[in-house]
């Protein structure tokens, strides 16, 4: 499996909106339990029809309870209607085929740090590609959720702009309440329907902005706006600054990150910056990454950028005079900021020795854990590939026999998900002893089946609602079943 996450940054022939329901909040170990994904045309209008998929969980998987109550998805609920629910891999598989389409730009709402890093592990865990869907073709992701922080930090007409408790918010759900916009949250397609919508309001109140960013979502974009170091001023918005702040600062690059070839460092002009040149790089790192109640004195501006997730940048001229008041940017002052850094010699070694590792990464504690432990051989995406036509064509499991080990586990683990019937003895018991350990032990992030029933009761006393009591009632009979499942 390879990957290239530099999409193109040509207007895209479609997109393809999508959102997912899940059974907690780390990709790696937790579960999408619901897609809904709809393609438009680049004027955004529906291409076609819309695709809701709800899948079911494997034996050895148990979900945040709290997730469940969230959704209103319990793993127990009837199978019939729209709750019928599709193996992981089939659905996978179908979602896959719609993301490949050549010319998609996919896109959600801050799919780019939760959503599409659940699709890269769903698929790694399946043996499909877990990164061709983004830049193969043309293909090539985005992200409303920056486009919006941008639109109303820079460019805010034509929008209401929500707070909640005196604090600006980019949650959908309120975007959508205080612009008429009809919204379901935390139903798939409801938050499609209202993702897309809110992306129309955007285009129609800031169509410069809208094609601005479009044009500039790719790594090589982004590179350009903050390259050479040290030179360029630019308006960087992200989750990463407050809200009071509107979530955007002028930044200026200062170095690459010396492990991280995706990522740049970035020093905040907007903040004092005399600790960047005068500190030396263990007391920056001791104060960057210390607990905020165990540092000493302010935290350095600095914050590492990631090219490859879309991220807003553009150059500080088109920040208008009186957006930048507004912004509290005082920027004579960003410049002479901006040329003390540049002055200082040695700076982007220096701060590259900040955020530098020690040591090499601790292994991952299972092979369902390490889709970031590296890349597969050819040899070994060829067996894979075999692999994914044998389950597409419903034909005769292949000899799997890859080199690297993670790869045999996920071959061996997906065969008893999907072909149990075909396990031989040593198979199926290595199989029956992950469920167990897992129901055991807990996995990943996920809760051990005593930890699962724990979280059930405590939420019984609290829950009052019906449709709650409902879900946990649900939640209670399938913990019951899969531990009789698993057997002792």
């Amino acid at each position: 499996m390879s990957a290239n996450d530099d999409p193109a940054s040509d207007a895209p022939t479609s997109f393809y909106w999508y959102d997912l329901e899940t059974t907690g909040t780390h990709p790696p170990s937790d579960r999408i339990v619901e897609f809904a994904g709809q393609r438009t045309d680049a004027e955004l209008r529906p291409v076609g029809t819309p695709l809701r998929t709800r899948i079911r969980l494997a034996p050895d998987v148990l979900p945040s309870v709290e997730a469940c109550l969230v959704t209103g998805i319990s793993p127990g609920a009837s199978e019939s209607g729209v709750d019928k629910r599709v193996d992981e891999w089939q659905a996978l598989h179908g979602i896959e085929e719609e993301l490949l389409r050549p010319g998609t730009c996919v896109v959600g709402y801050n799919n780019l740090r939760f959503d599409d890093e659940f699709l890269r592990h769903g698929f790694y865990r399946n043996l499909i590609d877990p990164y061709a869907w983004g830049w193969r073709d043309g293909n090539s992701r985005w992200d409303m959720i920056d486009l919006a922080r941008a639109a109303q930090a820079l460019r805010p007409q034509g929008v209401n702009w929500p707070r909640r408790d005196g604090a600006l918010s980019f949650k959908l759900a309120d975007l959508a309440a205080d612009n008429d916009i009809g919204h379901e949250p935390h139903v798939a397609p409801g938050d499609v329907a209202a993702t897309i919508a809110f992306a129309g309001l955007l285009r129609t109140a800031q169509p410069r902005l809208w094609k601005y960013a479009l044009a500039h979502r790719g790594r090589d974009e982004a590179q350009r706006h903050l390259t050479p170091l040290g030179r360029k001023v630019c308006a960087h918005v992200s989750a990463s600054y407050a809200s009071e702040r509107h979530c955007a600062a002028p930044v200026v690059a200062v170095a690459r990150h010396p492990d991280i070839a995706t990522r740049l460092i970035v020093a905040d002009l907007s903040r004092d910056v005399a600790a960047l040149i005068e500190e030396d790089a263990a007391t920056l790192r001791e104060r960057l990454f210390a607990p905020a109640d165990e540092r000493a004195g302010e935290r350095p501006p600095l914050k590492t950028l990631t090219l490859n997730r879309c991220p807003f940048v553009a150059p500080i001229a088109s920040v208008r005079p009186a957006d930048a008041a507004r912004l509290g940017w005082n920027l004579s002052v960003v410049e002479r900021r901006r040329r003390a850094l540049a002055a200082t010699s040695n700076l982007a070694e220096k701060i590259a020795d900040v955020y530098r590792q020690d040591g090499t990464r601790a292994p991952a504690a299972d092979a369902e854990l390490a889709l970031y432990s590296g890349f597969f051989d050819d040899a070994d995406r060829v067996q894979a590939e075999r692999v994914r036509q044998a389950l597409a064509t419903q034909s005769e499991w292949p000899r799997f026999a890859p080199k690297d080990e993670r790869l045999r586990l996920l071959g061996a683990r997906l065969k008893a998900r999907l072909r149990g019937d075909e396990l031989d003895a040593d198979e199926r018991e290595a199989w029956r002893g992950h469920v167990r350990r897992c129901l055991r032990d807990g996995f990943g992030e996920r809760p051990s089946l005593a930890e699962f029933r724990a979280d059930i009761e405590a939420l019984r006393r609290t829950e009052q609602s019906e449709q709650a009591r409902e879900v946990l009632r649900a939640l209670a009979e399938y913990a019951a079943r899969i531990e009789a499942a698993a057997g002792p």
